[in-house]
């Protein structure tokens, strides 16, 4: 009796922590919006490489340098913290399995992947800035190799807010 709850204690425990490293495996919005970048920019690579648009992946790569440096330090930070001693490995993993996903979503669309490619470099090189880019970047909704939730935690009304009514 006593070994049969002390598993059931080592059970719950293990449960517990379990459920803690999934809370906070969230992503806030700089973080979320990295992946999102990032799926965006592995897309127009593998289109480029498949559909010989070299050119023109190298002119967005040029154009959004910082934008892109930015949101890879946002990876790192987030791998680092949800990953600890294994987050370069793990996220080298998922810039890998990423580039995997997106030729896969290529070869699933045949013909009209390049036909689809063409005008995102179109509307992605006719953005204004950042805000823009990370705009298209989700609205794209491309494949994910990273199972990715974002961290968005609803809370009571400020009090600055709680006595105003609007009109």
């Amino acid at each position: 009796m006593r070994s049969l709850l002390l598993n059931a204690a080592a059970f719950v425990a293990v449960g517990l922590a379990s459920s803690q490293a999934i809370a906070q495996a969230c992503a806030n919005a700089r973080e979320k919006a990295a992946f999102d970048l990032r799926a965006l920019q592995t897309h127009l690579m593998v289109g480029a490489l498949s559909c010989g648009m070299h050119d023109r992946y190298n002119a967005f790569v040029t154009r959004f340098q910082s934008d892109l440096a930015g949101a890879h330090r946002h990876l790192t930070g987030y791998f680092n913290r949800v990953h600890g001693r294994s987050a370069q490995r793990d996220l080298n993993q998922y810039i890998t399995a990423l580039a995997n996903a997106q030729s896969q979503e290529g070869i699933r669309l045949g013909s009209d992947f390049c036909g689809r490619v063409g005008p995102m470099f179109d509307r992605v090189m006719g953005v204004r800035g950042n805000a823009d880019l990370v705009a298209i970047s989700a609205e794209a909704n491309l494949p994910q190799a990273y199972a990715v939730r974002s961290c968005d935690v609803r809370t009571a009304e400020t009090p600055s807010r709680a006595g105003t009514q609007q009109r």
